[in-house]
């Protein structure tokens, strides 16, 4: 099958302006584009008339939770039996490509036996949903506890780190291998506490050097990758040490772990997660001065364009899937990015697009609109290079596209023809 889409504004994923260009799909790729696409050949081609809309790349998330529960259509209390929780995590991955994200990097899934076979159901093209790489579940590890009795909500007391209990090293390696028996692509540790979950516990080490070594080395062995929960220097220098791919929050990054990662020999993202801290930030019932939020939201806008600066490879991504911040939500990461970042509009869409398809593992094939690469596509009703916030309406995307197949074509898109093409 065969579609022509004319009369674009596209937007490529590499952060240059839009260009009018016309673009052809042939199966889940595409294979021309250019100024005019002739016509030979194409009298049974889909054609869908843009009429000046922005053709850009879908959207990539680096750090979402399917098996939290909660979007904008449903929240989950989290307490449903599983057959109802499998039906849940599959929920969600449509909510996710409704509103145009094409891929998601998992920031970790409850169920991993779901996730996995989720991936594999979205892969065959029978269950609707983003490309995805499946997450274990961090807690999986036994170390991130709910609070002990004895814990006072303004100190942390209580809370048993790494430094409060005896080495887990082979329960670390443990359950390394079992996330990667149920193969998962992604294992995810836990390596800082979370002050939102437990008061003033970000900066405390969850896990001890030898612990995040052992993941490493089995990761290694296994070929998985690893991504680390992590908020202070100590903790992001542990998982760069061991070959960590990716860092959630990073909130409290100094200089000196900036530099480590600019130089690290392997390429490290940041999700740096504006998303769920605006969202705390702005709940009706206000954070405790326990979770930190205030003075996270002014570190990380203080840390991240610093790394941006250095190079490193920052992308989207705040924890979706909590009632407090529900998946459908996603795209407010892109406005933060500019309101508090300091990027331009086409500097975030670069993360987004071409940056994510690098953190899938795809950059070669993933995130541009560019002959040879998979034809996961959004037709956006305006300029997002201009007005970064019409991402977050998903009545503004009149066609969702994942690996060459239709999952939205607003109707006034869908009756184009060939006739219709300008010569």
């Amino acid at each position: 099958m065969k579609t022509l889409i004319i009369n674009a504004q596209v937007f490529d994923g590499s952060g240059s302006p839009r260009y009018k260009a016309e673009v052809l799909i042939d199966g889940n790729r595409i294979v021309a584009i250019a100024e005019h696409i002739e016509r030979a050949g194409l009298d049974d081609a889909q054609v869908i008339d843009a009429d000046g809309a922005t053709l850009m790349p879908g959207l990539v998330d680096g750090h979402t939770h399917l098996g939290l529960g909660s979007t904008v259509e449903h929240r989950s209390p989290r307490t449903e039996p599983e057959e109802e929780q499998a039906l849940i995590i599959s929920h969600n991955a449509r909510v996710m490509l409704d509103h145009g994200y094409t891929s998601i990097y998992s920031g970790g899934n409850r169920r991993p036996r779901v996730e996995v076979a989720l991936r594999k159901a979205i892969a065959e093209g029978w269950m609707p949903g983003p490309r995805l790489r499946a997450a274990s579940w961090e807690v999986s590890a036994d170390t991130m506890k709910a609070p002990s009795a004895t814990l006072k909500p303004t100190s942390g007391a209580g809370h048993v780190g790494a430094q409060g209990r005896a080495p887990i090293t082979a329960e670390v390696r443990k359950f390394v291998h079992e996330m990667a028996d149920i193969g998962v692509d992604i294992v995810k540790m836990p390596i800082t506490g979370e002050s939102a979950l437990i008061e003033y516990t970000s900066r405390v080490l969850e896990f001890k050097e030898e612990e995040v070594a052992a993941a490493g080395e089995v990761a290694w062995e296994r070929g998985i990758w690893l991504t680390a929960h992590a908020h202070s220097s100590e903790g992001i220098q542990m998982a760069v040490r061991h070959g960590f791919r990716v860092v959630y929050h990073a909130t409290y990054m100094d200089d000196e772990t900036i530099g480590m990662i600019a130089n690290a020999p392997q390429p490290v993202y940041i999700a740096p997660s504006p998303g769920s801290l605006w969202m705390m930030g702005n709940m009706d019932q206000p954070p405790t001065p326990g979770m930190e939020v205030d003075v996270a939201i002014e570190s990380l806008r203080e840390v991240v364009p610093k790394m941006l600066k250095a190079g490193i490879r920052v992308v989207p991504g705040s924890d979706y899937g909590f009632g407090f911040n529900p998946i459908g939500l996603n795209a407010k990461d892109l406005e933060l990015f500019v309101e508090w970042f300091g990027m331009s509009a086409c500097e975030v869409l670069h993360c987004a697009t071409a940056l994510g398809g690098e953190l899938m593992g795809w950059g070669e094939e993933l995130g541009l609109v560019r002959e040879g690469y998979l034809a996961d596509l959004l037709l956006v009703e305006g300029d997002p290079t201009t007005d970064i916030t019409i991402l977050q309406d998903a009545a503004r995307l009149s066609m969702i596209m994942t690996d060459g197949r239709l999952h939205k074509l607003a109707p006034h898109r869908a009756n184009s023809t060939l006739q219709a093409a300008p010569a």
